[in-house]
């Protein structure tokens, strides 16, 4: 009964932890330029979705209109011989786009929005893949430091006995050339981790962004990664439904909405464009003319009618030329949206595939920790043990005794190996279902 309590109050511990950790990953997302970047780009699209269905603007336009009079051309129509056409005339226009054409524009649009929305929570989830899996490389890297470093000195102290027995004519020279070899190997090794090390420091700063509480140490990592394997094998039976729920796949089935759209948005670009116009021209209404004939020279007091002149009508934009290449334009749409289609299959055929993958290496790993931890690490700590009783009677010598504590290191260097690839893979599980954090944004 208390162990069951006891587990029980473990867990909640856990779980407790690992919501601290999701809400500072939370923080992060708010905070980082990379993510920000791309939450602006969405805000963008949406305010171009709002423009893609507005109506489009009338067309103002100013005219000169004249005829030649006998002194050349001229606006002014004061001269009593001027045309009654002379003067400024003033239009509108409206253009009216096909029934169902802003309609579609606005779905196409509306559906970009929506990809990208999806889109930026892949990125998201990217992101934080890279982060919590170079934290712990970095974190484990530190302990596979320490090991190395008891590693090398344990072979200087071999190579330094080897030297006295080579000295004393009770060892050969091959022996300790033996070890000093794998103690360069290991040094080599040492230059290598410390390179990564460095760059692991350097690339989290990146991730980090100056906030030092996310610098998490390995203790907090497996907290974390321990409550999410915990949730993995509880909705281990229904993750594979949940699969639905990665953005990558929300994405594709967008695009093929989008891609139906679209087509249809292309046989409307045949459609007839049609556009409304009326001009308006004010004329001076002369109350005398010069009649100027050949025959008679006089000034005329009944002049013709010179009113306002107005006039209004439609454009249509015929798809004389455009309709030769409708065929084209359909097969256009029809293979982009079976190639959406197949980018669809591809993506669950991919989430399945790599999801089992995922699962049996999971399982695979943790047989193998267990199996560390359980048969060779005792196995070896038991094999120091009597080794150090032997020589301690006289039964065995010291190189064994430094040889069997070497090899104890290896293996725990081998479990901190299994250790990040299982908690690696754990990451690549909780991307695939969309999973990395519980509680989802709005």
């Amino acid at each position: 009964m208390y162990t069951l309590k006891f587990i029980i109050i473990i867990f909640i511990s856990m779980n407790l932890h690992s919501e601290e950790i999701e809400q500072q990953l939370y923080e992060l997302l708010n905070s980082h330029p990379e993510i920000n970047s791309l939450t602006k780009q969405l805000k963008s699209k949406i305010a171009n979705t709002n423009h893609e269905t507005t109506y489009p603007d009338p067309k103002f336009g100013l005219a000169f209109r004249n005829y030649p009079t006998r002194r050349g051309y001229s606006l002014n129509d004061k001269e009593y011989d001027t045309p009654g056409m002379t003067g400024i005339e003033y239009s509108i226009s409206q253009e009216i786009p096909f029934p169902g054409r802003l309609t579609l524009q606005g779905k196409i649009s509306k559906l970009n929005e929506v990809e990208f929305t999806h889109f930026l929570e892949s990125k998201k989830n990217q992101f934080l893949t890279e982060f919590l899996s170079l934290s712990l490389r970095y974190n484990l890297l530190i302990k596979k430091i320490s090991l190395n470093d008891e590693i090398l000195k344990i072979l200087d102290s071999l190579k330094n006995i080897s030297n006295s027995k080579f000295s004393s004519g009770s060892s050969v020279l091959s022996q300790s050339l033996k070890f000093q070899i794998e103690l360069n190997q290991y040094e080599e090794r040492k230059i290598e981790n410390q390179r990564d090390l460095k760059n692991y420091q350097t690339t989290l700063n990146y991730f980090l962004n100056k906030q030092k509480k996310l610098e998490y140490n390995i203790e907090d990592l497996e907290k974390f990664f321990n409550t999410k394997i915990n949730l993995i094998k509880l909705e281990r039976n229904d993750s594979k439904n949940k699969l639905i729920e990665n953005p990558n796949y929300k994405l594709a089935s967008v695009e093929i909405e989008r891609a139906k759209n679209e087509s249809k948005l292309s046989n409307l670009l045949h459609a007839p464009d049609t556009e409304l116009f009326f001009s308006y021209m004010k004329r001076r209404n002369q109350l005398i003319t010069i009649d100027n004939g050949p025959l008679d020279y006089r000034i005329m007091d009944n002049t013709e009618y010179r009113g306002d002149l107005f006039s209004f009508g439609v454009n249509v934009r015929l798809p004389v030329w455009s309709i030769l290449s409708k065929n084209d334009l359909a097969e256009r749409g029809n293979e982009n949206l079976k190639s959406k289609v197949f980018e669809l299959e591809r993506n669950k055929l991919f989430l399945e595939t790599n999801y089992e993958k995922f699962l049996n290496n999971l399982d695979s790993l943790e047989k193998q920790i267990i199996f560390t931890e359980t048969k060779i690490l005792p196995d070896l700590t038991k094999n120091l043990s009597i080794l150090s009783s032997e020589y301690s009677s006289g039964k065995s010598n010291l190189l064994e005794v430094f040889l069997a504590k070497i090899e104890i290191k290896k293996a725990s260097i081998n479990k901190l190996d299994l250790q990040e690839k299982k908690f690696i893979t754990v990451l690549l599980i909780l991307e695939l279902t969309n999973n990395l954090l519980n509680h989802k944004e709005n």
